[in-house]
């Protein structure tokens, strides 16, 4: 009987082999995937960039469109007597999306910024308002932590009615009064307003009803308040007695352009902020049907500038102390405009100041203005 011999190194030899076989192919396999993940990456960073800039071109045309369309609108004022801005002008056309080459869209809005109540206004008090009154005008800690519920008592707003509040104060608070959504009180109204003029100002001098630096560091986490104009209406979020359901029913009708010499141009304005128009002491907004009746007679040219608004039979009380606020000509206005290329959405917001027929973006943001 014979028997076959192997051999024993042969076999470990063979076997090595194919273990170093079995590593160079995990390798190279490791090796693969990890160049394929980094081209995909670098094709995927680099089709966002360039989607990116093509967005942002987007963009920056219906900007320039804008821009067009409002130095036209300067040439035709130049040429008449008494010039306005309303509804009825090329500016103020109703946005149309435009379908783009290659698919999306793009669509843009021009506005005016001052058919909106200019928060900066409320600084803009007599002495009268701030300090030389009979009541007290420093709340406790205690009260200012509770502010947007607007459990004061009515008697810390006995004196609020007089006639010296300053025209703009009013104004602000018959349209917090007028906003869409659970109604807001004349108590809480006065409130938020006093919040929003100590949270500008530079003084450290409390409103009767308002809240400085003090009433800041008691929150959590705390914080100081801007003490200058406001540069968005975003800072509204910030002020003492604001809740998130006032802001957002609040920001579509106020603005922080510009910083200084506001006017509210009556022939741009929405129903809500002309109900909050009225004569000294009336600290009520108008009624809603008032509103939409001022905007039907302002359609039919029978409302064509301040004159012929205030002597509208709706107003009641004096009413002069209105005309430095209103005007019927703007020139700051806000271009929202929005672009979708490759399943993504891009905006720009853009401040716009008009001079004459010079038209210049002040200001750019891609979120809240």
């Amino acid at each position: 009987m014979f028997y076959r011999q192997y051999s024993r190194t042969g076999n470990r030899q063979s076997g090595a082999a194919l273990v170093v076989a079995l590593l160079i192919f995990a390798l190279a396999a490791a090796l693969m995937v990890g160049l394929q993940r980094d081209f995909s990456l670098t094709l995927q960073r680099g089709s966002n960039q360039f989607t990116e800039q093509q967005g942002w071109a987007y963009l920056r045309g219906a900007e320039a469109l804008a821009i067009v369309a409002l130095r036209a609108d300067a040439e035709l004022d130049s040429q008449l007597d008494t010039p306005t801005d309303d509804l009825s002008e090329l500016w103020a056309s109703e946005a149309t999306p435009y379908p783009l080459d290659g698919g999306g869209w793009l669509v843009g809005q021009v506005e005016d910024l001052q058919g909106r109540f200019n928060l900066n206004l409320l600084v803009a008090e007599s002495a009268s308002d701030r300090g030389d009154r009979d009541e007290p005008s420093v709340s406790t800690p205690e009260q200012d932590t509770d502010l947007s519920a607007g459990n004061r008592s009515s008697a810390t707003f006995s004196d609020e009615s007089d006639d010296r509040m300053p025209p703009a104060k009013q104004i602000f608070v018959r349209l917090l009064q007028a906003l869409e959504g659970d109604p807001i009180s004349l108590e809480q109204a006065m409130v938020i307003a006093d919040g929003v003029a100590d949270f500008i100002d530079s003084d450290q001098q409390q409103r009767m009803n308002g809240a400085e630096e003090d009433a800041y560091r008691n929150t959590s986490p705390p914080y100081r308040p801007a003490n200058q104009p406001m540069a968005s209406v975003s800072e509204l979020r910030a002020v003492s007695g604001m809740t998130r359901e006032i802001y957002q029913a609040l920001a579509p009708y106020v603005t922080v352009w510009p910083r200084e010499g506001a006017k509210l141009n009556i022939l741009t304005a929405s129903a809500t902020v002309l109900r909050s128009i009225n004569g000294a002491g009336q600290l009520t907004p108008l009624s809603a049907d008032a509103g939409e009746r001022l905007v039907e007679a302002r359609k039919q040219g029978l409302i064509a500038d301040v004159d012929t608004l205030l002597a509208d039979s709706a107003f009641s009380g004096d009413t002069s102390g209105l005309s430095s606020l209103l005007t019927q000509t703007s020139d700051w206005f806000l271009l929202s405009a929005s672009v979708e290329i490759a399943e993504r959405e891009m905006r720009l917001y853009s401040v716009l100041q008009r001079e004459s027929t010079q038209i210049n973006s002040r200001y750019r943001t891609r979120g809240e203005l």
